[in-house]
């Protein structure tokens, strides 16, 4: 069963998308931060907005407006609907007070880390660190069989791999390490729920060794912001970065390795240069990349990487 806080139930009500039709919009992460900078003035916690005694004061003091809070709070029986069939499907949700949402997203994205994670698996792998693997969804065979090899090295050397679900690189990277017999975790934007009950899946998410993520609800459908979220939170959820392959100035893979780079602190972030590598990986070197490098198997990943990075 899903465990939900009194601050889990708020923030939910708040910001989840609960199914069906709604007369209010869900808060989006720039509305919630109004609140929560609200919570921190007054010294409340986001349960105490179940009562709706403090409503009138943060909408007049957040812009927000009130009747759209009170219809957003009011949704308690739609949301124990929705517990429960997430529930039915192991599907587990940590929000952003919650003790066991990750620390890594607290620390490295601040006030962007997204309000509410859906889940499958186990939670204890979004702990875990490790390589991140990422590629545009164009990889051509070589940077394919690149990823591929890349982790099942990691894998065998004892690293978890984070990863997203598109196609091209990031699937490559997650059935590689897991037909390696290692740990991954796989960060989705979108169909968390349809993906979690797959059968590619069930076997690693039961045995542990697998864990799926997403900030979008489980039934959500793709979208640009999401996916872009996504990529936060593969650089948040590890230690290093490798790019793959990356189209120059174009696409999520670039925009995400570009951001990662820009951020002080940042996740060292190593980009593939054998084989004839695309203009975008050469790029990234130049705004501050490092040729990943090269491997042996039997060469500890942590340290190859830590060594490398600096």
């Amino acid at each position: 069963m899903n465990f939900m806080s009194e601050d889990g139930k708020a923030i939910l009500l708040l910001c989840g998308h609960l199914g069906g039709a709604s007369e209010c919009e869900p808060l989006d992460q720039r509305d919630y931060n109004l609140v929560v900078q609200w919570l921190l003035r007054r010294k409340l916690r986001p349960a105490d907005l179940l009562s709706p005694v403090h409503v009138p004061a943060l909408s007049d003091e957040s812009g927000l407006p009130e009747q759209r809070l009170t219809g957003l709070l009011k949704r308690g029986v739609k949301l124990g609907f929705a517990v429960e069939q997430w529930n039915r499907s192991g599907i587990w949700v940590t929000c952003r007070s919650d003790p066991d949402y990750p620390a890594r997203l607290r620390a490295h994205l601040k006030d962007q880390a997204p309000p509410i994670l859906y889940g499958a698996g186990a939670r204890a792998l979004l702990q875990g660190g490790g390589l991140a693997i990422v590629g545009s969804r164009s990889v051509d065979a070589e940077g394919e069989s690149f990823a591929r090899d890349v982790a099942a090295w990691c894998a065998k050397g004892g690293m978890q791999i984070v990863s997203g679900g598109a196609k091209g690189a990031d699937q490559t990277a997650l059935a590689s390490a897991l037909a390696a017999k290692g740990v991954a975790v796989g960060v989705l934007a979108d169909n968390l729920l349809r993906k979690s009950v797959s059968r590619d899946n069930r076997p690693a998410l039961s045995a542990g060794r697998l864990a799926l993520i997403s900030s979008c609800h489980p039934e959500a459908g793709f979208s640009a912001g999401s996916a872009l979220m996504s990529t936060k939170l593969i650089y948040a959820l590890a230690d290093f970065a490798l790019v793959v392959s990356a189209e120059h100035q174009k696409g999520g893979t670039w925009e995400g390795a570009q951001d990662e780079l820009r951020r002080k602190p940042g996740r060292p972030v190593f980009v593939r240069l054998t084989g004839a590598v695309p203009q975008g990986n050469q790029m990234l070197v130049g705004l501050g990349a490092v040729g990943f490098p090269a491997v042996t198997g039997s060469q500890d990943p942590a340290t190859l990487l830590q060594q490398a990075a600096t």
